[in-house]
C-alpha cells in the first residue's frame, strides 16, 4: 500500500516536472522570436538612417531568392562544412591530448608551452601564405586554417580544464594504489570534462571564423569566397546572404556540440 502510494506521489511529480519543462521551453521559444524581431527591425531602420548602402531586410530576401536555388550556393556550403569538420577534427585529435597532457605533466608542461604559447597570438590569416607553401594542394592549405583555429582554444581549454581539478583527488587517488592510465581515466578526463566541451564550442566557432578567412584569401568554392565574391560583383544581397548562412551553420555545430555536453554532463549545463 505505501509502494503504490509512493509511485503515485512520483508520478505526480514527475507529471508536474515534464508540464514545467513545456511551459519553459515555449517562454524561451518566444523570447527567441522576439529577439530575431527585434534585430530584424534594428537592422530595417538602420539601412534606411545610418548603413544606407546595406539592403534592408526585404531587398535581402527578394534578392536571394534566385540565388538560394543555384546549385553554385549548397555547392559552397559542402565545401566550408567540409573544411571546417576536417580541420575541426584534426585540431581535436591533437589539442585535446595536448592540452589535458599539459595541465596534468609539469615535464610536459614545460617542454611544450613556450613553443605553444609562442605561436597561439599569431593571427590564423597570416598563416596563409606559409600554409600555400608548406602544402602542395590549395585545399589542404585552406583545411590547415581551421584546425589552428580549433587547436588553440581546444588545448588551452583542456590545460586549463586539468588545473582546476582539487589537487587532494590526485593525492587520493595515488593513496588508493591508482596508476597512472586510471588516474587519468577517472580523475584527469571526469574532472576536467567541462572545460573540455566548452573548449570544443569556441574551437568550433573558431574553426568557422578561420575557414571564411581562408577562402576569402585562397578558396575557389566556400561559403568565405561567395562572400568575397558578392562583394566583387556589388550583390550586396548575396554578401548578406553568405553573412548569414555562416551565422546559421556556425550556430548548428556549436549547438551539437552543447547538446553533447548536455548530454555528458547531466550533473552541470553547459551554454
Amino acid at each position: 500500500m505505501e509502494n503504490r502510494a509512493a509511485e503515485i506521489i512520483f508520478e505526480e511529480v514527475e507529471v508536474k516536472k515534464r508540464k514545467a519543462a513545456r511551459k519553459e521551453g515555449a517562454k524561451t521559444l518566444i523570447i527567441k522570436t522576439l529577439s530575431i524581431f527585434a534585430g530584424a527591425i534594428c537592422w530595417y531602420i538602420l539601412s534606411h538612417t545610418i548603413m544606407t548602402k546595406v539592403p534592408d531586410p526585404i531587398v535581402t530576401i527578394t534578392g536571394t531568392i534566385e540565388t538560394i536555388q543555384t546549385p553554385w550556393f549548397y555547392k559552397s556550403i559542402v565545401y566550408s562544412i567540409f573544411r571546417v569538420f576536417t580541420g575541426f577534427c584534426i585540431g581535436t585529435l591533437i589539442g585535446l591530448p595536448m592540452g589535458l597532457l599539459m595541465g596534468w605533466l609539469r615535464v610536459f608542461r614545460d617542454f611544450t608551452f613556450p613553443v605553444f604559447e609562442t605561436l597561439r597570438p599569431i593571427p590564423p590569416v597570416a598563416w596563409v601564405p606559409l600554409s600555400i607553401l608548406i602544402f602542395v594542394k590549395l585545399e589542404l592549405s585552406i583545411i590547415f586554417l581551421p584546425f589552428l583555429g580549433s587547436f588553440y582554444a581546444i588545448a588551452l581549454n583542456g590545460k586549463l580544464g586539468v588545473e582546476q581539478i582539487d589537487p587532494s583527488l590526485f593525492r587520493a587517488a595515488k593513496c588508493l594504489g591508482a596508476n597512472r592510465w586510471q588516474v587519468f581515466r577517472y580523475v584527469v578526463l571526469p574532472g576536467a570534462l567541462t572545460a573540455i566541451f566548452m573548449g570544443l564550442a569556441i574551437g568550433m566557432g573558431m574553426a568557422w571564423i578561420t575557414v571564411v578567412a581562408a577562402e576569402m584569401i585562397s578558396g575557389e568554392y566556400g561559403i568565405g569566397y561567395m562572400t568575397w565574391q558578392s562583394y566583387n560583383l556589388i550583390r550586396y544581397h548575396d554578401c548578406l546572404l553568405a553573412m548569414f548562412t555562416i551565422g546559421l551553420l556556425g550556430y548548428g555545430s556549436s549547438s551539437i556540440i552543447r547538446m553533447l555536453g548536455n548530454k555528458f554532463l547531466a550533473w552541470k549545463k553547459v551554454y
